[in-house]
């Protein structure tokens, strides 16, 4: 009976070390194979967790940065690892260690669409609008160049306040708030509260010349006004 119980033992034993501890050892396969880190960009496939955002960006109907994601031949997703920005380079010795973020950065639209951006590269500038107004009374400290080569222009630009208010919200970085509302698919719900009336003072004098002053706008009308986000047809 106790050479019996051994004889089971053993094969208890030997069982585990065949099926057990392979699987504690090495729980996937593949994963002592890791992907290489150049100087060229990242060659980790972002879409293999991103295949969301992968299939927005590769679609048909999408526009000019349709070419900057994991399965265009660019290698990484460019709009999260944009260069100067201190991301890790290298392979092995002489690799340089990341100073702002270790796989991706979450980035201002503005640091690519600025007016003579600071990452070197040729992008359209979105811009035009008042630095100063977009700036003023945000706190940001690191701010990009909204106005033209020379500092100015944008002044009376229609969106400055919504750029403004964007910058002040912590939600994205930047005014990204602004730029995906108006340049994205995604669906805007808006509650709009506008004035209803103008007032003002209009005095005449005794020779029939007329004196305009106090222009004031009074009143408040409220409107809901939803847009359905195009991408997924959903509000």
């Amino acid at each position: 009976m106790r050479r019996n119980t051994l004889g089971l033992l053993m094969v208890a034993i030997v069982s585990i070390g065949i099926f057990a501890l392979p699987s504690t050892a090495a729980l996937f396969s593949g994963q002592h194979s890791w992907y290489n880190l150049s100087d060229s960009g990242s060659q980790v496939p972002c879409d293999k967790c991103h295949g969301d955002i992968n299939a927005e960006m590769i679609d048909d109907n999408n526009g000019v940065h349709r070419g900057l994601n994991g399965s265009a031949g660019t290698d990484t997703c460019l709009c999260h690892r944009v260069t100067g920005t201190g991301v890790a380079s290298g392979d092995g010795t002489g690799a340089t260690a990341g100073t702002t973020s270790h796989a991706a950065e979450t980035i201002a639209c503005m640091l690519c669409h600025e007016n003579n951006t600071r990452t070197g590269g040729t992008y359209p500038f979105a811009g035009g609008f008042s630095t100063t107004a977009v700036y003023q009374g945000t706190g940001a400290t690191t701010q990009y160049n909204y106005s033209w080569g020379n500092g100015t222009g944008g002044e009376h630009a229609a969106h400055n306040a919504f750029i403004n208010q964007a910058i002040k919200d912590d939600l994205m970085e930047d005014s990204n708030e602004a730029c995906i509302a108006c340049h994205t698919r995604v669906g805007v719900n808006i509650s709009w509260t506008k004035n209803t009336v103008l007032d003002f003072d209009a005095t005449e004098n005794e020779t029939g010349g007329w004196t305009v002053t106090d222009f004031q706008a009074t009143g408040d009308n409220t409107t809901n006004s939803s847009y359905m986000n195009n991408w997924t047809n959903s509000y």
